[in-house]
């Protein structure tokens, strides 16, 4: 059994002994895979793809069904074309390849409803990177 003492000033709902603890998902995973190769002396190739999964997260010390977070995973892709002589490289990337929402915070909203915080990937977006090191 898991005993939680609620902080000073919490709501009197805050009786969560056995219940999930708010903002600790069971399980967090984080997978990343990179392979580059040669194309010649001076320049390589690198495909590099990574994994992040998060099993459903309460963020509620009241334990509402509207703050759970549902069970997620963001897949993220990128090739570059590298120059590691001169220091420089042009990367396509692609993030939240398969669009999958997610909030990276959700509370009861002041009147009515959920508020929800999105991070920047919460939606598919795509982009170019040109990178000089000095």
């Amino acid at each position: 059994m898991r005993d939680f003492n609620c902080p000073v000033g919490a709501p009197v709902s805050c009786n969560i002994n056995g219940q999930p603890l708010p903002y600790a998902p069971k399980v967090r995973l984080f997978e990343n895979a990179t392979y580059r190769f040669a194309l010649s002396d001076s320049l390589s190739l690198e495909l590099q793809s990574d994994v992040t999964f998060s099993s459903k997260v309460q963020y509620s010390l009241a334990q509402t069904p509207n703050t759970v977070q549902a069970a997620y995973a963001i897949w993220n892709a990128s090739v570059a074309l590298l120059h590691p002589g001169d220091g420089w490289q042009l990367r396509a990337y692609v993030k939240n390849i398969a669009d999958t929402p997610y909030a990276s915070f959700l509370t009861n909203g002041t009147f009515a409803g959920t508020v929800r915080f999105v991070p920047r990937d919460d939606r598919r977006y795509a982009g170019l990177l040109l990178r000089k090191d000095f």
